[in-house]
């Protein structure tokens, strides 16, 4: 039986198929928003705020948010596993990275069966904290793992910069990183800087698909 915080996507073939060998964004952007991803012009607000990141990451302060860990019935704020990003990603840039305390973000709730809906709405509650503290840093890195008996079964990832806007946002499943990531240990801390660090090479259209379809 499939644990009670495990995402559950259902997307039909035939959307997958068309999604896959479709040119016309605009065509299918009715579609992307069903599935949960957000309005253009606010994709277009992450993209240009992802170009800034990637050029002045360097010589910026990050402060790193403890990650919620949501396993099983429990719900909890990991400070060390934000050290641990902290430790990981250090390896990766000069820019000046900090453990933090816990946001003022709520547990969620529920978890959704669509996973794409959970990751923006998530993005939204994160956002309106940065927006109400005003964090003395130019980006923050906010997370949240979830798993069951041990093992990890999605990662979600963001980082935002200091007035609230998603500058990257990225979900893994098992799809990503396959069924045995245990929740012990540090795979999923490096798992999730290295996938941070290899997208920050990348294209903004790759990483926030014009109308939500790539």
């Amino acid at each position: 039986m499939k644990p009670r915080t495990t995402f559950i996507a259902i997307v039909p073939a035939v959307i997958i198929a068309a999604l896959a060998v479709s040119s016309c964004h605009e065509a299918l952007y009715p579609v992307a928003r069903a599935f949960g991803s957000p309005p253009e012009s606010e994709l277009a607000g992450c993209r240009e705020a992802f170009r800034q990141l990637q050029i002045h990451l360097e010589t910026s302060r990050i402060q790193v948010e403890p990650v919620l860990f949501a396993v099983d019935h429990g719900r909890q704020w990991r400070n060390d596993v934000a050290q641990a990003i902290v430790m990981e990603a250090g390896a990766h840039t000069k820019a000046k990275l900090e453990a933090a305390t816990a946001p003022d973000v709520s547990f969620p709730p529920i978890m959704y069966h669509n996973q794409l809906r959970y990751l923006w709405d998530r993005s939204t509650e994160y956002a309106r904290w940065i927006k109400a503290a005003h964090p003395g840093a130019d980006y923050v890195w906010c997370a949240e793992v979830f798993g069951h008996e041990g093992k990890v079964e999605a990662i979600q990832v963001y980082v935002f910069d200091a007035k609230g806007q998603i500058a990257y946002c990225r979900l893994f499943n098992s799809h990503h990183f396959g069924e045995n990531l245990p929740l012990e240990g540090e795979g999923h801390v490096r798992l999730m800087v290295k996938v941070l660090f290899d997208d920050l090479r990348k294209d903004a259209n790759v990483i926030f698909p014009p109308y939500g379809v790539g």
